[in-house]
């Protein structure tokens, strides 16, 4: 009864947030979700799950693409570019796993911009979902196509300073600021202009905004009209 009771205070809780925004007309858009290739902390997830009673965040800062998620979001690139789609505009979240995908799964379209949008970072959980600011990722993934005008050229996009100590525990972003954080992102895709939109992303964005769990490198063929933020909360 205690989790029927939660459940439904989620929901009411996400209900409460919709209504207090004004209703964004919507038109057609083809939306594709792609969830960025293994890394670091999913490997370490494998031999030691959440529910394990020896787990503990192991601090991997901004866990990146493994051996097998390069290779992963490669074979993403050909998955990609057999689905016909002539994408107008890439967005990806500016964590490096995210952005190491969505610069090689979306290989075969170099004159399409990559849009950097915060709103599309994974929910904060663990040291994996902090951040770096926008000169070391500009460092370190150059100008074109990337565009990283929608992050603060200095100070926190949500980013875990690097001087800081590797101890945790990490801040967990609570479900309201997070389902309110994917109302904007979705707000902001449905305001563009582009008919055809690809977003490099995470397991719980895609989980939180289609109600769907998916692999690395697993992409869904969605419509913008369709994105639901909350629809975790509905389950599967």
């Amino acid at each position: 009864a205690r989790c029927e009771h939660s459940g439904m205070m989620k929901l009411f809780l996400v209900a409460l947030v919709a209504l207090a925004r004004p209703v964004t007309p919507v038109r057609t858009q083809r939306v594709v979700l792609l969830r960025h290739g293994r890394t670091e902390m999913n490997e370490y997830l494998s031999k030691v799950p959440y529910n394990h009673p020896d787990f503990e965040d192991p601090m991997l800062f901004d866990t990146r693409l493994t051996a097998l998620g390069e290779r992963q979001a490669d074979a993403a690139a050909r998955n990609l570019e057999g689905l016909g789609c002539d994408f107008e505009l890439i967005v990806s979240s500016p964590l490096k796993r995210s952005l190491e995908t969505a610069r090689r799964a979306f290989v075969h379209f170099p004159d399409v911009p990559i849009v950097v949008h915060p709103g599309a970072r994974e929910r904060q959980w663990h040291a994996s979902d902090l951040g770096r600011e926008r000169g070391v990722l500009e460092a370190e993934f150059g100008g074109e196509p990337f565009d990283w005008s929608l992050l603060p050229e200095r100070g926190s996009w949500g980013y875990f300073p690097e001087e800081l100590p590797n101890r945790g525990p990490v801040p967990e972003e609570t479900e309201a600021a997070f389902v309110e954080r994917l109302m904007d992102f979705t707000e902001w895709v449905r305001a563009r202009p582009e008919q055809i939109i690809a977003v490099s992303t995470h397991w719980g964005v895609i989980f939180a905004l289609v109600g769907r769990t998916v692999r690395n490198c697993q992409f869904v063929d969605t419509e913008s009209a369709k994105l639901f933020p909350g629809a975790h909360l509905l389950g599967e």
